[in-house]
């Protein structure tokens, strides 16, 4: 089993991870057994072709699945550590120990970038048309401040691929104040508006005064869709107080997403869009990820890469339109890293797949991300944001939040707290349908296109594979 070092599981923590969840999220049992089945073409990938494959000792099994799992759930950050005898089963494999979640996760997923990478991003940059570039009133070009900041880093950032996270606090280094509310305020882009009659009934349920006037407004089914749907879920929350799955205690990331954040799955039942649950590989992650995979020649074909995994999926037929993460953390690191990070990385992968179906159209197209986190620490906080992802201008992938929102801690605040967060959750439904008409509206053309006509960029990845990151569209 030496073959499984140290790269073997930090190549495949993301595989890991998901092989549980999707056990889980199933009914199947968690064992090795299953979990081996699931990694199979990892363990294979990672054989040395050296060792023996029936040695007389067997590593520790039952200890690795539980840290794995722990690992899974945001309890705790396991590492591999050198080679030795563990335990009465006298496993050779890599002992693990128990570190608290900080920041050297993030060195983990966040890989540092090679020599090579930063060639990769320099060529990146030096081939952008700079008649296309975004053009502030101040006269700095947002493109060569993106530039400038991503060769200043040492480990892989969003900036890499093109991404302008307005909340990251790294652009104040780059951009003037009236320059990041320049960026963050051209074209902004909004969520679609609800029908009246739905932003009426909202009112009315907003004058209750507590949750047993509230119960008493809840008692007739309605004939429109979106209203009976705000109506089911406030009481379903009524019964999650009732039967003490509220305010939250010991659950796990599974049990919240399954009871707590439910109305995310729901909210879809009459869409066109569906909800797809259980840690999901997106579809436009893989696609990015596999841009330059070609068929054997000097080298060997590279294996297919699997796109990054999220805990919902959004989409219509083979194209996504949002993704979701939801998590535990006991600090900052598991936030910061899903949602400016992961998901950012995802969200520009789908707009770039909406780039090639319909690009006359991805001005106005809007993708969205769910965030929801419950932070363990006492007093349990469950918190609620929204990133929306577009393309106003040049080369550049923008990313904007509204503020947080968070759950009711009693059934008293449901009206107060949760139907702001369902307002929004209808909205970002109806703007993922509009982006969808969008792109359905689309006439293609028949022609021979080139990658370089494009101005809308695959994510950049660290790594062995070698990726032209041209996005030039000079002609």
């Amino acid at each position: 089993m030496s073959s499984l070092n140290d790269a073997f599981w930090l190549e495949n923590e993301e595989n890991i991870n998901a092989a549980i969840h999707t056990l889980g999220s199933t009914g199947m049992p968690i064992n090795i057994t299953k979990i081996c089945e699931q990694l199979t073409s990892c363990i294979v990938e990672s054989y040395d072709n050296a060792t023996s494959l029936f040695g007389k000792t067997r590593p520790n099994w039952e200890h690795i699945a539980m840290a794995i799992n722990d690992k899974r759930l945001g309890l705790s950050h396991y590492a591999p550590q050198a080679p030795g005898n563990v335990g009465s089963g006298g496993s050779e494999l890599s002992s693990l120990t128990t570190t608290s979640s900080d920041s050297s996760s993030s060195t983990t997923k966040q890989l540092k970038l090679s020599p090579d990478d930063k060639e990769k991003v320099k060529h990146m940059f030096n081939n952008l048309n700079e008649s296309k570039m975004w053009k502030l009133s101040t006269g700095t070009i947002v493109e060569k401040k993106m530039k400038e900041f991503a060769l200043n880093c040492t480990y892989e950032h969003p900036v890499h691929s093109m991404i302008l996270d307005l909340s990251d606090i790294n652009w104040k280094k780059y951009l003037t104040d009236e320059e990041i509310d320049e960026i963050e305020n051209f074209k902004m882009k909004q969520l679609v508006e609800l029908p009246p009659n739905v932003n009426e009934y909202i009112k009315s349920l907003q004058k209750s005064t507590d949750a047993i006037s509230l119960k008493r407004q809840l008692t007739q089914e309605l004939e429109c869709p979106a209203s009976d749907w705000i109506r089911n879920t406030l009481l379903e929350y009524l019964k999650l107080f009732k039967y003490n799955h509220l305010p939250l205690t010991d659950q796990s990331e599974g049990d919240v997403l399954r009871r707590v954040w439910i109305f995310l799955d729901t909210v879809f039942d009459d869409s066109k869009i569906s909800c797809r649950g259980g840690e999901k590989s997106s579809k436009s992650s893989s696609a990015t990820r596999n841009n330059e995979r070609a068929i054997a020649g000097e080298e060997k074909m590279e294996r297919k890469l699997i796109g990054r995994k999220v805990d919902l999926l959004f989409k219509r037929q083979h194209l996504e339109y949002g993704c979701s993460e939801c998590g535990r953390y006991e600090d900052q690191t598991k936030e910061l890293y899903d949602g400016s990070f992961k998901m950012v990385k995802v969200l520009k992968d789908m707009l770039y797949n909406l780039h090639k179906t319909a690009p006359n159209s991805v001005r106005e197209f809007i993708l969205v991300g769910f965030l929801m986190f419950v932070l363990v620490n006492l007093p349990v906080e469950n918190k609620f944001s929204l990133v929306l992802c577009d393309s106003p201008m040049g080369y550049v992938t923008r990313i904007n939040r509204i503020d947080p929102l968070f759950l009711p801690e009693e059934p008293d605040d449901i009206n107060i707290k949760l139907l702001p967060i369902l307002k929004t959750v209808y909205q970002a439904r109806l703007t993922m349908e509009q982006t969808n008409e969008l792109v359905r509206k689309y006439v293609p053309e028949v022609k021979v296109t080139s990658k370089n006509s494009r101005f809308i960029s695959p994510c950049f990845n660290t790594g062995k594979r070698k990726r032209s990151h041209d996005t030039s569209t000079k002609e």
